[in-house]
């Protein structure tokens, strides 16, 4: 069997209502399907998740902690690629998304891409989601990377370098993660590169304070716990 060159790593909790949509996303891509492996990195889904993700995924492991940031090392874990792609599961990728990741880890050691929003309903979320794109291109231009942890790519060997993903209670590891890969090379950014990712996360929090989280960790590296997440926001 040919080595993938891609290792595309999904991390899961209870998600039977989005994983089908997002594996067939990935699944139904330009680049031919051998080339690359989808992981379902899945922490004790109680509901259809893992039946659901068996129709699509390559491998299924079992993350023992529940977070993002632990899925999503696991799943780099059991890559065997040297390179890394990372989308949530309420995340739908365009046709060449893995074909436009594949060219974007030729010009540096990570890249993103734009994202807007899966549910249309919400004019106020549609434009979040398009400054959300925006600042990670205007961020990768300034050589100061902050991207969304859904819409990712890197290179297996510095991604292991810096540790990957933090495991530490915060809700901006991606922004970590961006900030230590720029020591040690560029991250591009792909308009080819482009998801919608769900709004349901974002119907009951105030943007204005979920905006100042990531400035507060950018300046003063605190970022709220996720349990203040939940509850406060």
């Amino acid at each position: 069997m040919q080595k993938p060159i891609v290792s595309i790593v999904v991390p899961t909790l209870n998600e039977e209502k989005f994983i089908g949509q997002c594996l067939q996303s990935l699944h139904n891509q330009t680049v031919a399907r051998e080339r690359y492996e989808i992981i379902v990195s899945d922490s004790s889904s109680t509901d259809a998740t893992v039946q659901i993700a068996k129709k699509y995924a390559d491998k299924i492991v079992v993350c023992k902690k529940q977070g993002a940031g632990f899925g999503r090392n696991e799943g780099a874990r059991h890559a065997n690629s040297e390179l890394l792609g990372f989308v949530d599961a309420d995340t739908s990728v365009e046709k060449n998304w893995v074909a436009a990741l594949i060219e974007g880890l030729g010009k540096g050691i990570a890249c993103t891409g734009p994202v807007d929003s899966l549910e249309k309903d919400s004019l106020k979320l549609r434009l979040f989601f398009r400054w959300w794109g925006l600042q990670s291109r205007l961020s990768v231009m300034a050589s100061y990377p902050i991207f969304p942890g859904f819409n990712f790519g890197v290179r297996k060997k510095e991604f292991d370098r810096v540790g990957g993903f933090s495991t530490r209670n915060i809700t901006t590891e991606d922004i970590e993660l961006g900030q230590k890969l720029k020591k040690f090379g560029k991250v591009a950014f792909s308009k080819k590169m482009a998801v919608q990712t769900s709004t349901r996360r974002m119907r009951n929090i105030s943007i204005p304070a979920y905006i100042w989280n990531g400035i507060s960790f950018v300046l003063f590296k605190k970022s709220r716990t996720w349990q203040q997440h939940r509850l406060d926001f």
